[in-house]
């Protein structure tokens, strides 16, 4: 297929100039005994092509429709306009210059090369046919920092930001009592993953409606998140990823 899954068919054309990415899956047969395996150890290569020739009239243009969750690490850009400081905004179409991945530690590798850290966290964005419709901050409590840090609880986490607010007619788009649906769920999924019942004072919550807030943190990782939809996870040094209350998402590294 397509890097985006979309099915590759015959007579689709590529334009002089652009390119497409193939994602290609390698599996080991599921039918074979131990009988079948070599003795030992063998060096395997593979090779992949595709012929294209001159287009015709029977040529049809590919159709890149994104469907299902993407996961990304876009670096936030002040001065970036298209898309708008580099993020991935909720109810717009996901924006083609973004790279994305297909699961989590695919994200979680591309951040650890950009930042040269590891660093244990990423955004996951639901897309459907094209269009962003939902938006989270994943993070992970590693066994090692759950170990340093008692009533930790390893995992993966799941944060979901809402848009509350128009950056356009820079209004708000609810009231000042305002508590998102989201929010509850937020903090006990934070609450859980710093050991909130046996550790509370690693957190902290204030604010009522819209305002209301709530953090956890430990050395080398935060989660927080607020009623009105925005959340993160960041390490010590201040690196994260986001997702606004405006409707974006971005990561600084």
């Amino acid at each position: 297929s397509y890097s985006d899954g979309v099915e590759i068919l015959p007579n689709q054309y590529l334009k002089a100039g652009e390119s497409e990415t193939y994602k290609v899956r390698i599996e080991f047969k599921k039918d074979i005994s131990s009988s079948d395996l070599p003795t030992s150890v063998q060096t395997l290569t593979l090779d992949f092509g595709v012929a294209y020739i001159q287009a015709d009239n029977t040529a049809t243009e590919v159709e890149h429709v994104l469907n299902g969750f993407a996961y990304t690490v876009n670096k936030y850009d002040y001065n970036a306009t298209n898309p708008k400081w580099n993020s991935v905004w909720l109810n717009q179409e996901y924006p083609e210059t973004i790279p994305y991945f297909e699961t989590p530690s695919e994200a979680l590798s591309a951040i650890a090369t950009a930042s040269s850290k590891d660093l244990p966290f990423y955004l996951k964005h639901k897309v459907e046919n094209g269009i962003v419709t939902e938006q989270y901050v994943e993070f992970v409590v590693t066994e090692t920092l759950a170990q340093a840090n008692a009533g930790m609880v390893p995992g993966t986490y799941t944060l979901r930001g809402e848009r509350t607010y128009d950056i356009d007619t820079s209004t708000w788009l609810v009231d000042e009592s305002y508590i998102s649906p989201y929010y509850e769920a937020n903090k006990e999924a934070i609450k859980t993953a710093f050991g909130y019942a046996t550790n509370a004072s690693r957190c902290s919550e204030s604010g009522t409606g819209r305002s209301s807030y709530f953090r956890c943190g430990v050395s080398g990782l935060s989660a927080d998140a607020n009623a009105r939809g925005d959340l993160g996870a960041s390490d010590t040094a201040g690196y994260g990823c986001y997702v606004g209350s405006r409707g974006g998402a971005d990561c600084s590294w």
